[in-house]
């Protein structure tokens, strides 16, 4: 679950550093896709987080969804 929350945590730093870098190799529509995948990709890191500390019985099934 570290690995797979730790892997999350570097698309999020990745895909923000690709916005301010290389914003002008993008379209206006192209950086909304990336601001709103970002923002997904927050929102599943704090969802696991809550779980981690709530119950972890339910990652699996937090994973299974995040994934689809």
């Amino acid at each position: 679950m570290r690995e797979y929350i730790k892997i999350i945590k570097e698309a999020i730093e990745y895909n923000n550093s690709e916005m301010v870098e290389n914003a002008e190799h993008y379209t206006d529509d192209e950086m909304v896709f990336m601001k709103g995948y970002t923002q997904a990709l927050k929102d599943v890191l704090d969802d696991l987080n809550e779980t981690i500390l709530d119950d972890t019985s339910k990652f699996y099934t937090l994973r299974k969804f995040n994934l689809n």
